[in-house]
């Protein structure tokens, strides 16, 4: 199998592909106001009909390319393209403003490349038997496996937990549109014949995330606008093996912490990237240099929000259970592509599986390559203004929207997607809880009502599974540890 999905990758559309992934997501990276997410949504329509494996290459190489752009911006103009590229600031664009702009982005790209790779190998070893498990999960399992999730999104995603669990609230009450899955009668369809084949995922989320932040920028632009300051220059700086090899305990604790925080759902990326700069820090004997342009507090957040892009598919891939909102689109690619996410995706489509392992760990290359090639224009890029790319984004979410089933009735989904998600931007609310609700909240539906009809309408066949009760048991203490957690916090308030 291994064989057959490296010939599969002997293919100059797959190199074209991952080509054109990388450097459309330095680029887009590089921008602030963008981000992977609104890239691969507007370009998911665009692999339609494209075979699987370059298709996939495609997202995955924007999504790869994105997270190290973001760093680009980050050290030249003091302001992260991405937010996960948010810690990169603090050391990235002082050593910019002395004069060594080089430096740290070869440290970035190269922390980014290691952070890659390293979390493509935890891929490898864990999504197939993590997948191989769940083949013995039943509907009850799956229940609470996928509730176990939405409580970890809820916890631990950032924010307000109230806002949260709105929002995955709001997302399920969305995902339960169409026929019912058991009984197969409509509901919420408000007598609509399109409307029974449910709220489609890509008109979904292209208006959450493109349509949404077009209608933001107008928005902001009628306010009025504020100038950005002018991006610091690149130097010719030079980074070598044997500085890389010093900081090879930073960039391995770093590529750690990302790789198994972006395998729990919903966390993403900003938060391994701030704690990985502070353990960087402590560890340090040059602390004290740290926020003044210290090379380590580069190479320590590179590493680990790079590394989360491999650790969030672990559970995207194995269990259909999207890590963030970016492996949430990719889900949506995916099943577009005729594979389903989850236990039976390593044994019905091994090979695209394993092709797609192996381009995950070779678009280093290209990578590194138009990573250092891109430097000396990546001035002009972050000088693009995201209004001025906004129209042709509208454009984009238009013919995207319609082209999933040639009907207009997606393009009206897409709209609504869009002035909801507008709305819930201006009201401070997180949109990633809203989709990963959107994808989970029909498969949390049929797994429970199927597991309660198995047990005959009794809860004893929850109470007697050993996974279901560790399931359980693991939501109870997150529960326990988020509100000790905020116990401290309120504590520590009070006394301040």
């Amino acid at each position: 199998m291994l064989l057959d999905a490296f010939y599969a990758l002997l293919d100059i559309w797959v190199l074209v592909a991952a080509v054109t992934g990388v450097i459309v997501g330095i680029i887009i990276g590089a921008i602030p106001g963008l981000g992977p997410t609104m890239a691969i949504a507007l370009l998911i329509p665009v692999t339609f009909s494209m075979p699987p494996i370059p298709a996939l290459i495609l997202l995955l190489g924007v999504y790869q390319g994105a997270i190290f752009g973001g760093s680009i911006s980050a050290i030249l103009l003091g302001v992260p393209g991405t937010p996960s590229s948010a810690a990169t600031v603090i050391d990235g664009y002082p050593m910019a403003r002395q004069g060594r702009a080089g430096e740290a982005l070869r440290v970035a790209l190269y922390a980014s490349v290691f952070g890659n790779l390293f979390s493509c190998v935890v891929l490898i070893l864990l999504a197939q038997p993590l997948a191989a498990f769940a083949l013995d999960f039943g509907p009850a399992q799956m229940a609470a496996l996928m509730f176990f999730a939405l409580s970890i999104i809820v916890l631990f995603g950032g924010g307000s937990r109230l806002d949260s669990a709105i929002m995955v609230l709001l997302g399920i009450t969305a995902g339960i549109v169409g026929l019912d899955p058991i009984e197969g009668l409509p509901r919420f369809t408000f007598g609509s014949f399109s409307a029974e084949d449910g709220l489609q995922l890509i008109p979904v989320l292209i208006g959450l995330f493109a349509m949404s932040e077009v209608l933001q920028q107008v928005f902001d632009r009628r306010r009025g606008q504020h100038t950005q300051a002018d991006p610091v220059g690149v130097d010719g700086g030079k980074v070598g093996f044997l500085a890389m090899w010093r900081m090879r305990g930073t960039l391995l604790l770093s590529s750690l912490i990302g790789t198994f925080v972006g395998i729990l759902p919903g966390i993403g990326s900003t938060v391994p990237a701030f704690v990985s700069y502070n353990l960087a820090r402590s560890r340090s004997p040059r602390r004290e240099a740290f926020g003044k342009g210290e090379v380590e507090g580069v190479a320590a957040p590179e590493a680990a929000n790079n590394a989360v892009t491999g650790g969030a598919l672990v559970p995207m891939l194995a269990l259909g259970i999207p890590g963030d909102a970016v492996t949430a689109v990719i889900l949506g690619a995916f099943m577009l592509q005729g594979l389903t996410p989850g236990p039976f995706l390593f044994r019905d489509h091994g090979v695209e599986i394993y092709a797609i392992f192996q381009a995950l760990i070779l678009l280093a290359i290209p990578c590194i390559i138009f990573g250092l090639a891109m430097f000396r224009g990546a001035v002009h890029v972050i000088r693009i203004q995201p209004r001025h790319l906004y129209p042709l984004i509208a454009i984009l979410a238009l013919f995207g929207a319609y082209s999933v089933n040639n009907n207009l009735f997606d393009v009206g989904v897409m709209l609504a997607a869009g002035v909801v998600g507008f709305a819930l931007r201006r009201a401070g609310f997180p949109l990633p809880p809203l989709l990963i609700g959107l994808i989970l909240g029909q498969p949390l539906e049929q797994s429970l009502r199927q597991a309660l009809l198995t047990g005959g309408g009794s809860l004893d066949i929850f109470i007697h599974s050993p996974i279901v009760l560790s399931l359980l048991g693991l939501t109870l203490l997150g529960a326990l540890g988020a509100a000790y957690q905020h116990y401290r916090h309120a504590r520590g308030s009070a006394r301040a």
